[in-house]
């Protein structure tokens, strides 16, 4: 159930693209399917880091069963896919991973 939200003020050409790459590079950082893979952007935001407007991003994953030893690999992986997709420097970008329990996350009218 990975869940992958891009926020970024960079205006995305070609979203469908965007999303695909996202999604393959989720899943594989991850090690699991893309089949339950969902993506989500938001460009053209409202945003400053630092104190500038200059292109930044912040994502948010979620996943269950996420582990302190897969972040780091997975926070290389999103970087660098968003640093040369969108043209943002990898110091301009924040992730928030999450592992919030099975309970907590319905799909399918149940819950993990």
């Amino acid at each position: 159930m990975p869940y992958l939200h891009v926020h970024t003020n960079v205006v995305v050409e070609n979203h469908a693209n965007f999303l695909t790459l996202c999604s393959s590079a989720t899943a594989i950082g991850l090690g699991k399917p893309e089949a339950y893979v969902m993506v989500e952007l938001s460009d053209q935001q409202a945003m400053l880091f630092a104190g500038t407007d200059a292109p930044l991003a912040f994502l948010e994953l979620k996943s269950l069963g996420l582990t302190t030893d897969q972040t780091t690999g997975v926070s290389d992986k999103l970087s660098n896919l968003i640093s040369q997709q969108l043209a943002i420097d990898v110091a301009r970008i924040y992730i928030e991973f999450a592992a919030p329990e099975r309970a907590m996350f319905g799909w399918n009218g149940g819950t993990f």
